[in-house]
């Protein structure tokens, strides 16, 4: 629990715990702050995120190339696409 969180009541709903061969996350509802959010827990190694309404609805218009990128995690990140260097800069 964080400081912010520790002076008020945290309002929490376990929704669904997702795992497979390359990650597990936990995935609940927030209701804590001023309006309802998803909080996502990576179990593997405890990162969290709060996603709001307009966060989730934004993954909606994401392109493919988008969530490739969003799998750079890991073993995985730097499989993906080449770098590229800074305008002005030679590799």
């Amino acid at each position: 629990m964080s400081a912010a969180e520790e002076g008020r009541t945290i309002r929490r709903q376990e929704l669904a715990v997702l795992a497979n061969e390359f990650a597990a996350a936990r995935i609940s509802l927030d209701t804590s702050g001023n309006g309802p959010r998803l909080l996502v827990e990576d179990l593997d190694n405890g990162a969290r995120i709060f996603l709001s309404p307009l966060e989730l609805a934004c993954f909606c218009l994401a392109t493919s190339e988008d969530r490739d990128n969003w799998l750079r995690v890991g073993n995985y990140r730097d499989e993906r696409s080449p770098h590229h260097a800074p305008v002005g800069e030679s590799r």
